[in-house]
């Protein structure tokens, strides 16, 4: 039996990538982190976000990002998704691929407790992946879904400039 190194080196490198890149738990192979910063409301901490970034200290809408969200207050996943809704519509008014986009991300969120995290993970302009606790919920591609999601916390429009201006190392 002859058997084709090639295939088995690609086979092996493909099997091992998705441990290497998630070890670390931000998705990217070379994260560096870029800023840190909590959500409070009414005094009462909602979440903590982190964002990294592949490989660079600069904030670049072109260069993969990670985003983690450790939440300290409950949601359920239509509280997300209702939320997600919201703050596009306010950040980039009515688009006519809004409700595609939303449909897409609606099979990403699950309800999330005190010490839960999300991980939302973006390697090129157009896909997110997320994960919850470490497990993938979903791998979303949308056409410029990296900025128009991610966005929500990290655009200058975003509800928490602050916020935004802290996470993007600002």
């Amino acid at each position: 039996m002859r058997v084709d190194l090639r295939a088995v080196l690609a086979l092996v490198l493909t099997l091992g990538a998705p441990a290497i890149s998630h070890a670390n738990g931000t998705g990217l192979g070379a994260p560096v982190p870029l800023g840190q910063a909590t959500l409070r409301f009414l005094g009462f901490e909602v979440y903590t976000a982190t964002l990294h970034t592949e490989g660079a200290d600069q904030f670049d809408w072109d260069r993969p990002l990670s985003l983690r969200l450790d939440y300290a207050r409950g949601f359920s996943a239509e509280d997300l998704l209702q939320g997600t809704r919201k703050e596009l519509q306010r950040i980039e008014g009515t688009r006519s691929d809004q409700p595609e986009m939303l449909k897409k991300l609606a099979t990403c969120f699950r309800a999330v407790g005190d010490g839960d995290h999300y991980v939302a993970v973006s390697t090129t302009p157009d896909t997110v992946e997320m994960r919850l606790n470490g497990a993938r919920t979903c791998r979303v591609s949308h056409p410029d879904l990296r900025k128009r999601f991610l966005g929500i916390w990290l655009s200058p429009n975003s509800r928490s400039a602050r916020l935004s201006a802290q996470l993007r190392g600002e």
